[in-house]
Formats: C-alpha cells, structure tokens, sequence
C-alpha cells in the first residue's frame, strides 16, 4: 500500500520504521483510524487470527497507541486501539508453529496478534522498538523537531520472491534459494580449470565404457570356451549313456579352439582391469589436483571477502561460525565438485550404459529386471526431503559447538581464574549432545533408508533369477546370456545405490554451498562510492552535523551529536559507560556510517572518501592490543610492512618499548605468542603504541590505553603518548580522568549527547555537571582505595 498518510493536507507524513505493504482491504481503514498528525513507527502484517484460523491483521505502533486492525472477512475490520500510556512491555511468545505478540498492561496481559514461524523475525523486533518509545521522555519528544523523531528510521528488507522478511544483515532469502543455481554457482569455480576438467570427464567416460566389457567376455568364456564341452560331455555321458542337453544346439568349437580362444578371453580380461587401474589412477590425481586448486579457491575468495564485510557482520556472526564456513564448509564443497559429481557421473553413465545393454540383449527381461527402479526413486525422493533439514540443523550445532571452542580456547585463564571448568565441560557437553542428537536423526534415516533399498535392488535379481532361469531351462536362452545379464543387473543396481548414498552427499554440499555463498552475498554496510577520492595527505579537521547512530534501529547510541575539532587538538572523552564514546571514534574510522547527520575529515563528507587511504592515516591504539602470531618487528611494522628496521627501533623507541624488547634474548625477533600472551599487558600496549607511531597517523585514537596497568608502567605508557599525540588531531577515551587534564577540551557524553565541553579546569567549576560529579566520584574512590 502507499505510505498511510493524516487525513489533512499539508500535515508531514509519518515516519515508518518496521514497515510493509499493507492489502488493499485494510488499507482505507488504517487511514480513517489515524488521527490528525499521528505518527505510526511500527506497520506489520500477522497472518493469523486469534481463534488460530488464517487471517490477516494489522499492527500499528504510533506515539500515541497500539493499533490493532482484524479483518473481519467482508465486513468492516474489527479495530482494538490501547493507549500508549497503559503499556507497561510488549514481548513476543513462541507457540508450535506459530508465535504470537502480548501487552502487558495495567489491567493484566492481552494478546494482541498471532503469526506464523515465518513472520516471527520481523515480529521480534516490535518490543525493542515500544521499549525505546515508553524510555523516551515526553518532554524530550515534543521538543524534538519534526525532522528527527524518539527513534531512528529503520525497514525490514523483504524477500522479493515469497515476500518474507529478510534477517537482518543479509539479502538472502534461504527459503528462496533454488539448488539449481547453487550447483550452477558451484561449478563456476570449475570454469578457471576447465580443460583439466575436461580431461578428467574424459577418463571417466573412459573408464565407465571400459568397465562395461567384462560381462560380454565372460558370456563368450560361458558359452563359447566352457560350455561346448560341457554339451559334449552331457550328451555322450562318462558311461556311454545319452545325457540332454544343457545350451541350445549351437555349432561347437574344438577343444584346441576352445583352448586357444580361453587364452584370449583370459588375456583381454586382465588387459581391462589393468587399463581401468591406470586409467583411475590417472583420473584420481586430476581429481585431486583440480579438488586442491578449487579449495585454494574458495578460502581465498571466502576470505579476501571477509576482509571488506563491515563490523556489523561480525557482531551478529560467531567467529566459530565464520570458521566453519571458511575452512570445514569449503571442504565439503571440494569434496563434492570433484569426486561426489564424479561419482555422480560415473553412476548415471553406467546406468544408461547398462540399460542399453540389457534392451540390446533382451528387451523383455530388461523391462522385468528394472521393476524395482521407480519404488527406489520415490523412496530416495522422500529421503532427501527429510535429510535435508537434518544437514541444516547438524552444520548449526557444529558451528555452535566450534563457537564455544574459540570463545573458551583463547579464554582458558578466564575459566581457570575463575575455577568454571566443570560450568564449561557442561556447556559444551550440552552443545555436543545436541549434536550428537542431530547426527543420530541422520544416523536413524540412513540404518532405513539403505538397506531397503539394498533390499529393493535383491528383489530385482529375484525376479531376474525366476524369469531367467525359465527361459534357460525352456532352452531360449543360453546360460552365458543369463549370467552375463545377471552381471549387469548387479552393476546397474549398483550405480542405483550408489546415486542413493550420493544423496546425501549432495544435500550436504547443497546446505554448505548455500552457508559459504550466504556470505558472499551478504553487503558490507560501508562501501566506497564509484568516484570515491583519495584524501591526500590528512590535515586533522574533524567535524560532526547532528550525527545519530544506532546498532539495532531502535536504540540511539548517538543522538545528535554536533562538534568541530581543529588539526592537532587533543581530545577528551569522558562519560559513563554506555555513553556513546566508543561509537565516536568508531564513526571517525568509518567502521560503521552514521544513521543519520554527518560526518566530514578535512571538509570533505568521510562517505566520499576512500576507507583504506582513510584509515591508513588514523592511528588506533586498543584497551586490549591485540598482537598477531609472529615476531615483535612484524607485529610493529603491521601497518607498515615495508619498513626498515631503523625505523621499527625508532617507533620502539618512542613507544618506551626498545629496553624491555633488548632484554629479550631474541631482540625484536622474539616470538610474541598467540595474541601476544609471552608478553605483559604493558609490553603489548607499549608494542601497540610502536605500531601505532610507525603509520605516522595524522588523526589518533586512543581507546582506554592506559587502564589496565600499573602506575609504573601507565607513567612510562603515558610519557609515550605524549610523544604519539603531538602535532596530531587526537581523541583519547579514558575512565581515569586524571590522565586527560592536558587535553585542550573535553567532550563530556552522557546517553549518547555531549552534555558538556570545555577544559578540565572549565568543566570543574560546574559544581552541578556531569564531570564534576565523575571527578568527585573518582576522588572519593581514590580515597576508599588509599584507606
């Protein structure tokens, strides 16, 4: 439907956040039902009534109320409207198969609108959403004006296919993915190696057609070697006395004939299978060297891709799951272009080999022998429906279970400080047993699923066996026709199985090239425009326009934020945690775009910069400094990995870092461990300054550096940053207000607003100001602490 609108012109239409197309039947009485300059925030669709039968429903969140419309098929919707100020929460509640959203209110709790599964992401999103509207002050609302409203604008991005609502951070759709396009996707990886490709399809053709031979050998070896003789034998008899006959009367070859001609059968049979060796030798190192390269492949592009997805991908994926996608899920997928689809192949050219043989051969018992054939089809067909979903929730749980090992891996000092190993060997053991339930439920479709079919294909050579066996004893077929036909029925059920096993195969590669390409597809938040500019050589010159940001499209982190800073001012950040600080700086070093307002670096909009020569000149140094695996020159020189070593020493120099690092036998080479465990916490911060220092960065942020050492080393810390901050635009976040009383202003936030700026000394003559009571807390603390 159009955006709904107030009834009068001229009144500033509203501003959806959670909104849908609403159907043409509610439409026209959504519009008569909002007042004169009625704000909706919220416009969703429910899909079912209350009585549990499908109906639509409509669900309006504005400032003033809950708005509920019930079609009423086709009489007039059944309206319930609940003042605003009789909602205590909203919350969402899970029922089998659907979900439903409740109010409680003054009087008691009342539901308000029943979905199905599909719609409960989008419906998940409504309590946080009337949670900000009821925080926000009245007051502050009405002062605001009409151009910003309580909560930032947000939509829900729908599948354009089924119409679903998209989960957040992504575009994809999985109930839309076709599996087609997935493996025609898949194979894409292929096209760089095609002619090995081709070489390699070549020796399977090869080797399918090879193996097709044996069975029309051993009919000659039956009839034409061994039978004769047996004839003979039968009719003259040991004792002289007629015997009858076994074969039909065919013209019988001499005993050295026979002799002569075993020699070539033997012969030709050894030359088969020792060609279909070579020939499959040949063919599983193709295999494998085009598996190897399509591997090297994916990662590299699965990871170079990471390296451009913006923060916010990583905030709402584990790096457990990142992992798994990177490393496991590529493997499955090599595993299947290359020898999955191969065996694939090779399966279904036997079986059209084999079906034209046995038409060849004889018609009538091809057509009785391939009875069994559909009953398998059906019951793969039912299989692979139901193994699908298993595979789903199996590669879930191992990425959960892969999410925990790097969370508690990394973190053992944490769970042994704290004495939780038994709380974490439970965790895991409750992940692992989901997992282990998951892989049981494939482990229990399989223990059916095969041998019926095993049991389908013996009953194909039953039927073979009795019809065959007729027609030998009626002497219409030979013995060596019957055996030969008998070999390969059991070759073409063969194949059939194997097509059954490769089922699974298939759905897992399906379900794990669907994962990696989820990723591939996903957007980063913050991207370069085409004719994005090279910003030169950065002066310093920081300035925010109303800046607002949120992570959530609720909650405000930043509201409005509005300041100007000069090239080589230092400065503060001071607030309570939660304030928006760390947002700040996060905004300058476009890791994240502001939701609304801007920001400029020199003048220019930071959106039409270029990120990487943007970056490259703001210096970050971390809380926590993270250091990489490898030496402490390397980890120096990360940002700048062509420097010479005079100037590593040199950054160390500055950083108060080249004494402690020549105390270690192996100078600046010393191994700094995973994540820089060998070192202390004063050492890495001092090496993150170094880094830091050797980029020459024009703009420098600095994140809480100082709060987790000593006073000794924080002294030797803080003489380094005086050095690193000179001559460049800085902004330094600290709890310890001590450390910011030479910053040339002071930003003081509080619920995402800079409260107040001005000098340390400014700012303490404000006996009733946000600072003032932050420094007196402190004073007081310090005193605590001293007694």
């Amino acid at each position: 439907m159009p955006t709904p609108t107030p009834r009068t012109t001229g009144v500033r239409p509203p501003v959806l956040d959670l909104v849908e197309p609403i159907p043409e039947h509610l439409d026209t009485p959504l519009r008569q039902e909002l007042h004169l300059g009625e704000l909706p925030l919220v416009l969703l669709i429910a899909d079912i009534a209350t009585d549990g039968n499908f109906a639509e429903s409509v669900l309006t969140v504005t400032d003033e109320r809950l708005l509920i419309l019930h079609a009423n098929g086709s009489d007039a919707p059944v309206v319930e409207s609940i003042s605003i100020d009789r909602v205590l929460r909203v919350q969402t509640r899970n029922h089998v198969g659907s979900g439903s959203l409740v109010a409680d209110l003054d009087e008691g709790t009342r539901e308000l609108v029943r979905f199905s599964q599909g719609a409960y992401f989008k419906f998940s999103s409504v309590p946080q959403a009337v949670d900000a509207l009821l925080t926000r002050p009245s007051e502050e609302i009405a002062e605001e004006p009409d151009a910003e409203r309580a909560i930032p604008t947000r939509r829900i991005e729908h599948c354009e296919t089924c119409g679903r609502a998209l989960k957040q951070g992504t575009k994809v759709c999985p109930n839309c993915i076709k599996k087609r396009e997935t493996f025609w996707r898949l194979f894409s990886y292929v096209r760089p190696y095609k002619k090995i490709a081709l070489f390699g399809f070549g020796l399977t053709l090869t080797m399918t057609f090879v193996g097709l031979l044996p069975p029309q050998l051993n009919l000659i070896l039956i009839d034409d070697v061994i039978t004769p003789v047996i004839v003979e034998y039968m009719e003259t008899g040991a004792d002289g006395i007629p015997k009858q006959k076994l074969t039909p009367d065919d013209p019988k070859t001499p005993p050295a004939e026979q002799a002569k001609l075993l020699i070539w059968v033997v012969a030709g049979l050894f030359s088969i299978h020792f060609g279909r060796m070579l020939i499959n030798a040949t063919r599983s190192y193709t295999l494998g060297w085009l598996g190897q390269r399509i591997t090297y492949d994916l990662q590299t592009e699965i990871f170079n891709y990471l390296q451009f997805l913006s923060l916010s991908f990583y905030s709402q994926h584990s790096t457990g799951r990142i992992m798994t996608r990177v490393t496991s899920d590529t493997e499955r997928m090599r595993g299947f272009i290359t020898t999955g689809f191969q065996d694939m192949v090779i399966a279904i050219l036997t079986l059209i080999g084999i079906g034209a043989m046995l038409f060849w051969m004889n018609w009538e018992l091809a057509l009785l022998a391939l009875i069994p054939t559909p009953i398998m089809l059906i019951v793969t067909q039912i299989y692979r429906k139901r193994i699908h979903w298993t595979f789903h929730t199996i590669w879930r749980r191992i990425a959960s279970l892969n999410s925990q090992l790097a969370d508690t891996i990394p973190g053992v000092k944490v769970v042994k400080a704290f004495a939780q190993e038994d709380r974490e060997m439970k965790r895991f053991d409750r992940r692992n047993t989901e997992l282990r339930d998951s892989r049981m439920e494939s482990v229990k479709m399989k223990a059916y699923f095969l041998p019926g079919i095993a049991f389908i294909t013996a009953m194909g050579s039953v039927i073979l066996w009795w019809f065959g066996g007729n027609r030998v004893l009626e002497n219409t077929l030979s013995l060596g026709q019957l055996q030969a036909f008998i070999a390969y029925m059991v070759m073409f059920y063969g194949p059939v199985r194997e097509l059954s096993v490769l089922s699974d195969q298939l759905e897992s590669a399906a379900t794990t090239a669907e994962r990696v390409f989820e990723i591939l597809d996903t957007e980063p938040d913050v991207t370069d425009p085409v004719d994005a500019t090279d910003p030169g050589v950065l002066q310093g010159h920081v300035k925010f326009r109303n800046v607002s940001f949120t992570y959530d499209g609720f909650a405000r982190i930043l509201d409005r934020v509005t300041f100007d800073v000069e090239p080589g001012e230092m400065i503060g950040l001071v607030g309570p945690s939660g304030a928006g600080k760390s947002t700040l700086v996060n905004l300058i070093s476009r890791f994240f775009d502001a939701s609304d307002g801007d920001v400029y670096i020199d003048g220019e909009p930071i959106t039409s910069l270029q990120q990487g020569k943007l970056r490259s000149q703001i210096g970050v140094v971390l809380q926590e400094p993270l250091l990489f695996q490898g030496s402490i020159a390397q980890n120096i020189a990360y940002g700048r990995p062509d420097a010479p070593h005079a100037r590593i020493i040199a950054a160390a120099r500055a950083a108060n870092a080249h004494d402690f690092i020549m105390r270690f036998p192996d100078g600046y080479d010393t191994e700094v461990g995973e994540r820089g465990g060998r070192l202390s916490g004063g050492e890495r911060q001092r090496i993150s300054i170094a880094r830091a220092l050797i980029g020459e960065p024009r703009i420098l942020i600095l994140d809480e550096a100082t709060s987790s050492v000593d006073t000794e080393t924080e002294y030797e810390i803080q003489e380094a940053l005086e050095r690193l901050t000179e001559n460049r635009t800085t902004f330094a976040i600290a709890h310890r207000l001590s450390t910011l009383k030479n910053a040339d202003r002071l930003f003081v936030m509080d619920k995402g607003r800079i409260a107040e700026v001005g000098t340390h000394a400014e700012l303490l003559e404000k006996e009733d100001g946000v600072y003032r009571r932050l420094v007196d807390m402190q004073t007081e603390l310090a005193k605590v602490r001293a007694v």
